[in-house]
């Protein structure tokens, strides 16, 4: 075992710091979304209350993250965390500990989700 974490290490930041900046940049092109840019962890944290009062086809009312997270799910076969649990009811957590293609795919699935609402 090498005393020196860095072979190990520095290519796992790397990666994580690739799909962070992909995950930001891809959800800063979804309409209403706030970005904030993580500098730890592997969760992108972004704001959604615009989204908060839109109705689904089914004429139910998004109220809160735990519903938009619930229909995110039901609609675009995405999970997400509501942020209520995190002392943020406006945000989500998502994490990007994925591959980009993974992580291109939820996007895309979120957007069309999203604008889908009325």
């Amino acid at each position: 075992i090498s005393a020196d974490p860095a072979p190990i290490v520095t290519p796992m930041r790397d990666a994580f710091h690739k799909r962070r900046d992909l995950l930001i940049s891809l959800m800063k092109e979804v309409p209403h979304i706030k970005c904030n840019h993580p500098g730890g962890a592997f969760y992108l944290f972004p704001e959604v209350s615009y989204y908060f009062g839109k109705k689904t086809a089914d004429g139910s009312v998004i109220t809160d993250a735990r519903e938009l997270c619930m229909y995110l799910l039901n609609k675009g076969h995405v999970a997400l965390t509501p942020g209520g649990a995190f002392g943020a009811p406006n945000y989500l957590r998502l994490s990007y500990a994925t591959s980009e293609e993974k992580i291109r795919e939820a996007v895309k699935r979120i957007a069309q989700s999203l604008s889908e609402l009325k």
